[in-house]
């Protein structure tokens, strides 16, 4: 029913409403067109026909005229457009999809939009990192390492996310919370190797496994999803924020691994690691996706679909790299074409936000972790990664846009039907 304030004119407590859901929706982590598409049908539904919403980087504004006479404007700004939660993304996204489908009141809008908001997380906070842990187990078996290297992987990354959270706390700018990270996964990394722990070649693979989790993904995913859409300024935001913390993560990395030259690497080297059996390659896509769920703050009931995801995702990638005989470097963003289009149907079945399933998909099976793994190698054995480490951000940056694409096409599709 349409809104209607005390005194008056109509959407005064509709607007507040709206531009509350839109600031979370994009705190969340969802796509700027699949916000404003929401809420715009929102909108409607409150009976706030003619409302405008615009959104400029991290600024959201909406306007509806009253009658003839004037107006009304609410402006807001979102906190940051980098944190990416999956369960509250879903919270949001059922918020909406309810408003919709049942047009109440804008007080029960605004209810179940506080009642959203004050939900309690899915785990513990330290189940997180856990998420994280089998996720780097999977992305370092899946690159050839051994058992023991990703056990320390998984060690090593937990240890990375307690540093994170304590230099969070300091509120620095957040290339320094990167930086950081990436050099204590080269110390802990270089630590273990000279304790005895590691080979050289393991070694590697935990660095290489960390700095992968380190990348800006769930950003990478929505500069492509916005520039797709034409929101070239919020990609551009989005942009910036990402390529600072790539800095962040080459400032640490360099600056340790200079330190690490005082190390003496010798041993066995290899710039080929063993590859994985397909069923074997399968099962640890189908743990890597559920880890990411998991790691980026999935509830219990994203890790089915989040498994579907990840068996569909590691089925695709074996089949063009062995089948097929297409090329890792290439086989990887084809592969994240065809997983944005299977996110945007497990989304609809399972009644999830697409942004969650495709960035839920890209699991080790597509992260280039040797490319990261040769490029450590050059440098550990002082010769230049750089073209190596370039490469794997350009992979990174493929996948986002394949994954992108492939949501694109779907939306395409079922607006056909």
């Amino acid at each position: 029913m349409p809104d209607t304030d005390a005194d008056g004119p109509p959407a005064y407590g509709a607007l507040d409403f709206l531009t509350r859901l839109t600031v979370a929706m994009l705190e969340s982590g969802s796509a700027t067109d699949a916000v404003v598409d929401s809420v715009g049908r929102c909108a409607v539904a409150l009976g706030v026909r003619g409302a405008t919403v615009v959104t400029l980087g991290r600024v959201v504004t909406i306007d509806h005229a009253v009658g003839n006479r004037h107006a009304v404007t609410r402006v807001a700004m979102a906190r940051s457009l980098d944190i990416f939660d999956c369960d509250r993304m879903r919270r949001l996204d059922r918020v909406a999809k309810t408003v919709i489908r049942e047009r109440p009141e804008t007080a029960r809008a605004t209810a179940l939009l506080a009642d959203a908001l004050r939900a309690r997380p899915p785990w513990p906070w330290w189940v997180v990192p856990g998420g994280g842990a089998l996720l780097a187990v999977c992305i370092a078996l899946q690159v050839g390492g051994s058992p023991t290297a990703a056990a320390l992987a998984a060690v090593v990354l937990i240890a990375v996310n307690l540093i994170g959270r304590g230099v969070g706390r300091l509120r620095l700018p957040s290339m320094y919370t990167v930086a950081a990270q990436s050099a204590a996964t080269v110390g802990l990394g270089a630590a273990l190797y000279a304790a005895g722990l590691l080979p050289i070649t393991g070694t590697a693979v935990l660095i290489a496994t960390n700095w992968l989790l380190l990348m800006p993904i769930p950003q990478l995913l929505l500069i492509a999803t916005d520039a797709v859409g034409t929101r070239g300024l919020t990609a551009l935001e989005r942009a910036a924020s990402a390529g600072v913390a790539v800095i962040g993560i080459g400032v640490g990395g360099a600056l340790a691994l200079a330190a690490s030259h005082r190390v003496v690497f010798d041993g066995p080297i290899h710039s080929e690691l063993p590859v994985l059996p397909v069923w074997l390659a399968l099962i640890f896509a189908i743990l890597a996706a559920v880890g990411n769920a998991v790691f980026n703050r999935g509830g219990p009931d994203l890790l089915i679909p989040a498994a579907i995801e990840g068996l569909v995702t590691g089925a695709i990638y074996q089949v063009l790299v062995h089948a097929a005989e297409v090329k890792p470097l290439i086989a990887a963003p084809l592969t994240a074409v065809v997983l944005g289009f299977a996110a945007g149907i497990v989304a609809d079945r399972f009644h999830l936000p697409v942004t969650a399933m495709a960035l839920i998909g890209i699991t080790g099976a597509l992260l280039p972790g040797l490319t990261v793994y040769q490029g450590l190698i050059s440098e550990l054995f002082h010769r230049s990664g750089f073209g190596f480490f370039a490469q794997a951000v350009g992979i990174c940056v493929a996948l986002g846009a394949g994954a992108a694409l492939g949501v694109a096409l779907y939306v395409r599709s079922i607006r056909r039907v």
